[in-house]
């Protein structure tokens, strides 16, 4: 578990949830404020992160960084862990979304260093 985080960034990360005017925050900012309200309360804001770390793991400016992806996802399996049971159906596969990802980083590293070996 990670540690407990400052107040003040608790205090921070509330706002800036209860100030948004949608009713999700999204990219990066997600992923800020759900790791620090994570670490105070695992079990509220497990769905939030583990949805913000798999949304940000797909982004484009990611494709070529798959040690990068391997950690987003890496986290958001972690934090799917902490999702209580009996939430909405999506959230039980979370866990699923991530591994599968993992599996096909992992398949197509496999496929390029088959590549680099035949050429």
């Amino acid at each position: 578990m990670t540690p407990r985080p400052h107040e003040d960034l608790v205090l921070w990360a509330r706002v800036r949830l209860l100030s948004r005017n949608r009713w999700e925050l999204e990219g990066e900012e997600a992923m800020r404020v759900y790791r620090i309200l994570f670490a105070v309360t695992p079990h509220v804001h497990a769905s939030k992160l583990t949805q913000a770390l798999l949304g940000l793991s797909y982004q484009p400016r990611l494709a070529h960084l798959p040690e990068a992806r391997r950690a987003l996802l890496r986290e958001a399996l972690e934090a799917a862990a902490h999702i209580p049971p009996g939430g909405p159906w999506y959230q039980d596969r979370y866990a699923e979304y991530a591994l599968s990802a993992l599996r096909r980083l992992d398949e197509q590293d496999e496929q390029e260093g088959q590549n680099a070996q035949e050429g």
